[in-house]
Order: C-alpha cells, then sequence, then structure tokens
C-alpha cells in the first residue's frame, strides 16, 4: 500500500473531490482524518471510510478561522501522535457557483468570505500543520488550485483570484520547506462532476458545451483523488513545487480546429 501508516488530513472532505480523496487514501493505507464545515457529510465520509475497512475519523473544522484549525491539528496529533500529508482541498465552491461577479458586480462580503475560506484556509491549515512536518523533517502538502487560476475565466472574479494565490502559494512554500524534506505541489482540476455541478449537467444542451472543452471527457472526484495519491506517496519523491493541471486536456483544447457548422475536427 502506498501510505501504509501515514497520517493524511484531507480538508472538505464531505463531499466530491475530498470525499474520493479519503476513501482512496484510506484504501492505500491512510490514516485519514476528514475535515469539513458540513458534520452531516464529513460523518458520512468516515462511515464510508470506516465501512471500506479502513482508518479515520471526522473533525468538524471550518478552515477560515484559526482556533478550529489549530484544534483540528491538535486532535490529529493527540491520536496519532504525527500529521504527514496534508491535502488542502477545501473551498467556497458553492459560494463561487451562486454568487460570484465581475468584480464591479461582487459584493464585498462574497470577496471576503471566499478568500478567507479558499485561500486563508490554505494558509492557516500550513501554519499549524508545517511545524510538525518541520520537526519530523518529512511531509507532502497537496493544494487544491484550479485551471481558473490559469486562465481567463469570466464573471468568477474572487474564486480566480483566491485559486490564483494559491499557485503563487504553492510555488513559494515548496522552495523554502524543501529544506526541512517537505515537498509541496498543487493539483489545478478542470470541470469535475460532483452535486454542485448537478445543475448544469442535467440539461442536454450545458452538458455538451462543457463535454465540448475536454479533449477526453468531464472529469470525475476520483480523477483527482488518484493524482493527489501520487504526489503523497513515494512515487513523487522527486516532485516538489509544480502546478498540475488534470483537467481532461480542458487547458489544451483550443489546440483543435473547429470549422463554421461547431463540428469537431481533427
Amino acid at each position: 500500500m502506498k501510505l501504509e501508516n501515514r497520517v493524511a488530513v484531507i480538508t472538505g472532505a464531505g463531499g466530491g473531490i475530498g470525499r474520493a480523496g479519503a476513501e482512496l487514501f484510506a484504501k492505500e493505507g491512510a490514516r485519514v482524518v476528514i475535515t469539513d464545515v458540513d458534520n452531516r457529510s464529513g460523518e458520512q465520509t468516515e462511515r464510508l471510510v470506516r465501512d471500506a475497512g479502513g482508518e479515520g475519523f471526522f473533525v468538524r473544522t471550518d478552515v477560515s478561522k484559526a482556533a478550529d484549525v489549530e484544534c483540528m491539528v491538535k486532535s490529529v496529533l493527540d491520536r496519532y501522535g504525527r500529521l504527514d500529508i496534508l491535502w488542502n482541498n477545501a473551498a467556497a465552491t458553492k459560494l463561487c457557483n451562486e454568487q460570484d461577479r465581475p468584480v464591479h458586480l461582487l459584493p464585498e462580503s462574497v470577496w471576503d468570505q471566499m478568500l478567507s475560506v479558499t485561500l486563508k484556509g490554505v494558509y492557516l491549515c500550513c501554519k499549524y500543520a508545517l511545524p510538525h512536518m518541520m520537526a519530523a523533517k518529512m511531509g507532502v502538502v497537496i493544494n487544491t488550485s484550479s485551471t481558473d487560476a490559469l486562465i481567463g475565466q469570466g464573471g468568477y472574479d474572487s474564486y480566480t483570484a483566491a485559486k490564483g494565490g494559491i499557485v503563487s502559494m504553492t510555488r513559494s512554500m515548496a522552495v523554502y520547506y524543501a529544506q526541512f524534506n517537505i515537498r509541496i505541489n498543487a493539483i489545478c482540476p478542470g470541470f469535475i462532476h460532483s452535486p454542485l455541478q448537478d445543475a448544469w449537467l442535467s440539461d442536454p444542451r450545458s452538458r455538451r458545451a462543457i463535454e465540448d472543452l475536454h479533449l477526453t471527457r468531464i472529469g470525475r472526484p476520483e480523477d483527482i483523488a488518484k493524482f493527489a495519491l501520487y504526489l503523497a506517496s513515494d512515487d513523487a519523491e522527486y516532485v516538489t513545487g509544480g502546478i498540475y493541471n488534470i483537467d481532461g486536456g480542458f487547458m489544451a483544447f483550443k489546440t483543435r480546429v473547429v470549422d463554421y457548422s461547431g463540428e469537431r475536427q481533427e
């Protein structure tokens, strides 16, 4: 097993990518600490992990609040005595889908909440987890960013700002913490089908439009979890400071030729 006896904290693990990661990491031998702001979904992920024979527990955590994060890290150390892997996956995705806007229309409260959860949450989790990795002279940090951090995505200005900050922060942290044998990388998922996207994908026209942005298919949470597993494992001991698009070819889709009828051309 790739993560045998390691302790992994995954934020935003109540569903979607985080839940898929919790299940896969546990299957690969990790003791998984499931964090989410929603009790019901977090506890459900814990049950799924345990029912599959894995080990882990849920800690309700609002990653935008220092006291919550500090308490979560303490609970991990109290139970397991170590923290080997931190996957910063929590984000205000629902807020993005429903309330993000171009800046001139963007309420300040949405901006503040988006950056507080999506970017500040990465800072706080790293602030409280990294000292323990530094003491152990080893560790892995994985940050979930987005392809939206790397291209223009009109109308989602607070989300792109937060995810872009994660990209830059990942690079700078990777440089500094390499001296402690800590590897830090970011994943930029493309369009991933989770329950938050059901409304779009249930409409045939919008589904086709989204499919047409990919060279392969629409992504699944498991696609991201599998790459995170690679980054968390010793297979990736040579890998740090990287920003990885796991997006079904989304970032490269403009290399296709499209004729005037809208048909795809090879």
